[in-house]
C-alpha cells in the first residue's frame, strides 16, 4: 500500500500524481524497477518514455522530465541503479534504470 498524499514540501501536486501513478503501475506489473529514456525528434520535441520490462507506462502528466526523477532520487523515493552507456542505447540520448524505494 502506498501513501496517498505527500506534503508540498515532499512533492508538489503534479509530481505527487506522477508518483502515485508510477507506484500503481509498478505494483500491477509486479516490479520495483523501471527505465526512463528520452529521444530528440526535432526542435523542441523531446519525447520521454518510462517502461517496465519493455512495456510503456502512461501518466496523467505529459511533462515528466529527468529533473522530476532527480527530485524523487534526492528525496529517496527512488534510486538510480544503472546509467546506460552510449553503445547500449539505440535512438535515446539518455537512459537510466531506477528502483522504487518508497511505496
Amino acid at each position: 500500500m502506498f501513501k496517498k498524499n505527500y506534503t508540498p514540501i515532499e512533492l508538489d501536486e503534479r509530481l505527487n500524481v506522477f508518483w502515485l501513478e508510477l507506484n500503481q503501475q509498478a505494483t500491477e506489473l509486479n516490479s520495483s524497477e523501471f527505465e526512463y529514456s528520452w529521444e530528440y525528434w526535432g526542435y523542441l520535441w523531446y519525447p520521454w518514455f518510462i517502461e517496465i520490462d519493455g512495456k510503456s507506462l502512461n501518466f496523467t502528466a505529459n511533462d515528466i522530465s529527468s529533473e522530476d526523477l532527480e527530485m524523487l532520487t534526492e528525496k529517496k523515493f527512488i534510486e538510480v541503479i544503472k546509467v546506460y552507456e552510449a553503445f547500449e542505447m539505440k535512438d535515446e540520448f539518455d537512459r537510466k534504470r531506477y528502483r522504487i524505494l518508497k511505496t
